[in-house]
Order: structure tokens, then C-alpha cells, then sequence
């Protein structure tokens, strides 16, 4: 449902332009230029990666802080929960001796984390906020999509916190193409973003275990390939199950669009999710093992659905 919130005028910021963040900011900017808002305001600690911002007419800014202070609204787009945490704090440090304002800031990360990360975020600006020099207020607001979603703004949006409604009126459609609200508790984004990835990384994990069998029972992948091609053609699926196959495998290794590290912190994640609320996700567990498999004994560089490799080495033995 597209929200009414009114985002007229509004001045945006975003810190981050990584892969995902750049395409992000691109289209968010291309978008609130043509309906006749103010320009991007953008940072990133590599400076190479705000030029085809600069380019089309952002703002480019020294610091996350800066880009902050001439910003109501600044989207976050980072490595890891460290990073992010790191750059909040930064631009909360930066309020303290800050002129005294009504109009709030909202701060808006992307970044897949861990529940933990948004939790501390909300606490330090709930018992920061009397001494900052405007009202600040945190959601988390991560996607799904792989890097051609987010250049085709067609990323999904999950978001959670008191800025939710704000947040999707102006990501949609600007960067992307639907949003699912978690409600207040700024964790719910985080957790919903992890099981998410967990499901992916489950699909991978079961095509990989087909695969291996297919293989050693004389059906072999190149024809498995085409029973999910035709009965679950859903991009990711034929995405991840076709690095399996195309050269043998070795596509996995060349086509990346999530790294084994990034597989085994979120896949991680998800294992603490379960954890807090007394459960287990055994695909989880087996799907780390393979992905700690492959890291230790292959490349971390390499896709995460390069786990397949795992599998096939345990059909060898």
C-alpha cells in the first residue's frame, strides 16, 4: 500500500554509497529531482564512490555528521553493525553543541544487522535526546534485493520504528518497489530481514543437497537445473542453482553477489534469532558448517552459493 505521508521539501541524506547504497542513492535522488525536491546530501569515507552522485547534482559532504545537519532525513547504508553504530554514534556526538531545533532528524539504516545494533540505537538516543539539539528518531529499514534490483529500484523495504510511514513514502517508489511495515520495536526490521536471508540461504543449501544426489545417482545437475527452472522460476532460485551448474560449478566462484563471509554472518544472525526465543534452525546450522567449509578450504571471496562445493566433497568421501 503506498503510504499518504507527504514528503514535499524534505531534505535527504544518505551515508554509504557501496554497491547497494550508491544505486540506492542514485534513483533516490534521480526521484527527488524530478518532482522538484531538494538534491541528495551524500558522504562516504571513499571519496571515488560519490562521483557519479556529484555528477548528477548531490550534495557532497566531509562527514556522516555534516551530511546530518543539513538533512531531515538520513538513510544509512554500511558494512556490518560496527560501522553502523560507529557513524550514529558520530552523528549523535555531533547534535550535542548543535543550534536548537524543532524539526527532527530521522536517521534511517539499511544495513543487515544484528536485533542487537538497532536496540543499542534506539537506548543511546533515548537516553541522549534531552542534551541534542533536535529530536532524533531511529528506524531500521534494511532490503532484500541483489545489486540489479537495486539499480532497477526494485528492492523490497522492510522497516520498523516510530519514522516507518515516512520512511516508505519516500522509498517508494523512488529506490524501491514495495515496503512491509514491522510495526514500533526497531528490532522486528532486523529479525525479519534475517529469516529472510535464512530462507534464501536455506534454498541454496536444499538445491546444493539435490544437486550432489543428482549427480551421484546418474541425473546430473544440467538436467536438475531445468526441473527448477520450470516448476520454481523465481529469479533467485534459477540465479543461485545456475552458479551451481553453468562450468561445472565454477560459476559460484566468478559470479558474486553475496560473499561467504556476508552468508555466514547472516546465516549467523539467524542462529542467534532462534537462540533468544529457545529454537533451532538445523538448515541453518548445516548450511554454515558447509559455507565454514568452504571458506577454510576454497575462497571467502567466492559466492555463497559456492556451499554447494561442501556438499559435493561429502558425496566424494
Amino acid at each position: 500500500m503506498t503510504s499518504s505521508v507527504s514528503t514535499a521539501g524534505l531534505r535527504i541524506g544518505f551515508v554509504g554509497l557501496g554497491t547497494m547504497g550508491q544505486a540506492m542513492a542514485l534513483n533516490l535522488h534521480a526521484h527527488r529531482i524530478a518532482n522538484g525536491d531538494p538534491p541528495l546530501a551524500v558522504y562516504n569515507r571513499t571519496a571515488a564512490k560519490v562521483q557519479p552522485l556529484e555528477a548528477q547534482g548531490a550534495v557532497v559532504y566531509e562527514s556522516a555528521s555534516a551530511v546530518a545537519a543539513n538533512s531531515d532525513v538520513v538513510f544509512i547504508s554500511l558494512f556490518n553493525g560496527d560501522a553502523v553504530k560507529q557513524v550514529v554514534g558520530e552523528i549523535l556526538d555531533s547534535l550535542v553543541n548543535a543550534p536548537k531545533s524543532d524539526t527532527p532528524l530521522v536517521i534511517a539504516d539499511t544495513t543487515t544487522v544484528h536485533p542487537s545494533v538497532p536496540t543499542w540505537i534506539a537506548e543511546q538516543v533515548s537516553l541522549r535526546q534531552e542534551s541534542l539539539g533536535r529530536p532524533v528518531q531511529f528506524s531500521q529499514t534494511p532490503v532484500w534485493g541483489a545489486p540489479p534490483a537495486a539499480v532497477a529500484a526494485k528492492l523490497v523495504l522492510v522497516t520498523s520504528g516510530s519514522a516507518s510511514e515516512l520512511i516508505e513514502a519516500i522509498a517508494v517508489p523512488a529506490f524501491s518497489r514495495v515496503a512491509l511495515n514491522c510495526g514500533a520495536d526497531v528490532a522486528r526490521a532486523a529479525k525479519f530481514k534475517i529469516l529472510g536471508n535464512f530462507m534464501i540461504a536455506a534454498i541454496i543449501e536444499a538445491m546444493g543437497e539435490a544437486f550432489a544426489v543428482a549427480d551421484e545417482s546418474g541425473i546430473g545437475r544440467e538436467l536438475y537445473i531445468e526441473f527448477i527452472k520450470q516448476m520454481f522460476p523465481v529469479p533467485s532460485f534459477v540465479a543461485y542453482g545456475s552458479r551451481m551448474v553453468d562450468q561445472a560449478g565454477e560459476a559460484s566462484k566468478t559470479q558474486v553477489s553475496f560473499t561467504v563471509p556476508g552468508g555466514m554472518k547472516d546465516v549467523g544472525y539467524a542462529i542467534d534469532v532462534a537462540k533468544d526465543v529457545g529454537m533451532r534452525l538445523p538448515i541453518a546450522e548445516l548450511a554454515y558448517e558447509h559455507l565454514q567449509w568452504v571458506s577454510d578450504n576454497g575462497d571467502p571471496n567466492w559466492d555463497w552459493s559456492s556451499l554447494a562445493f561442501a556438499l559435493r566433497k561429502s558425496a566424494q568421501q
